[in-house]
């Protein structure tokens, strides 16, 4: 693995109610209109557009959905796929998904947290349900989803 660099990043707010408004092929739930949430929409096509203009290998995701009681996870399994369902919003997000991993760069990541006495913690189940949060950011940044992601 090479030295990397960071080459942007952004703060992504991601309320499930951003991709009902776009209504992609993937969610199952259609609007009628993006409404209130145009101004952060145009926000997104913008950062879209940086993203597309960078030589970018991975995306990094830290998102606050999981579920734990200690420490940084991190996806250890090279590729998702499956159907997650807001358990709040289920008649706005049920989104069909298929993301690749960059294990390698995880493994590294946790490597590294561990050296400074973190607590990480690989998340090697293959039906591991993918949160929202992740489907949500990663949607909006690329929605080609031909970039594979590191989620922690």
């Amino acid at each position: 693995m090479s030295d990397g660099r960071v080459v942007l990043g952004c703060l992504s707010p991601h309320p499930p109610h951003l991709l009902y408004a776009l209504n992609p092929d993937r969610n199952e739930p259609h609007a009628t209109g993006a409404g209130a949430w145009q101004s952060l929409l145009k926000g997104y096509t913008s950062l879209q557009d940086r993203v597309r203009q960078e030589a970018i290998d991975v995306i990094v995701v830290h998102t606050p959905h999981w579920k734990t009681v200690v420490g940084h996870h991190l996806l250890g399994v090279p590729h998702f796929e499956g159907h997650s369902v807001d358990p709040v919003f289920p008649n706005l997000f049920r989104y069909r998904y298929e993301l690749d991993v960059d294990v390698e760069l995880s493994e590294a990541i946790a490597e590294e947290g561990r050296a400074r006495s973190l607590e990480m913690t690989m998340m090697r189940n293959p039906d591991f349900r993918v949160d929202y949060g992740t489907l949500t950011s990663c949607h909006l940044v690329r929605p080609e989803w031909d970039i594979p992601i590191v989620v922690v």
